[in-house]
């Protein structure tokens, strides 16, 4: 079965991209227009990884991070944080709320694919 990636972001170009690009390398790509969406779809489905844009109308990705982490049912999904907030205390924030992976706009796809084989190579590989 194909990974399930969930794309949480309010700029829809950039969904679509991450859609059709994440399609065409066998992942499963489901799309959230900001955090509200996000944490229903998280109640309904399944996720391997969560690729998170942080600043979103309604619930921003530093609250969608945190509502991940608290839940025993969503603590352990990686979450991949895809931003313009490209700051050093922006990415130490990221990395201390539980963040996987940081990746800042502009990104290209190699990025994106980098992040996700890190991801999934670990878990392959881990000893737990």
């Amino acid at each position: 079965m194909n990974k399930q990636v969930l794309v949480i972001d309010d700029e829809e170009t950039i969904r679509k991209f991450i859609k059709i690009q994440l399609g065409k390398a066998g992942y499963e790509v489901k799309e959230a227009a900001d955090g509200e969406q996000a944490m229903a779809q998280l109640k309904r489905d399944r996720f391997d990884v969560l690729i998170c844009d942080i600043m979103m109308p309604k619930k921003n990705g530093w609250e969608v991070l945190k509502e991940v982490r608290l839940n025993p049912e969503t603590s352990e999904i990686p979450v991949i944080f895809l931003t313009a907030k490209n700051e050093d205390n922006d990415m130490s924030k990221g990395y201390e709320l539980g963040a996987t992976y940081y990746i800042t706009k502009p990104f290209t796809k190699s990025q994106l694919l980098f992040g996700l084989n890190m991801i999934f190579d670990r878990k392959k590989n881990s000893l737990y």
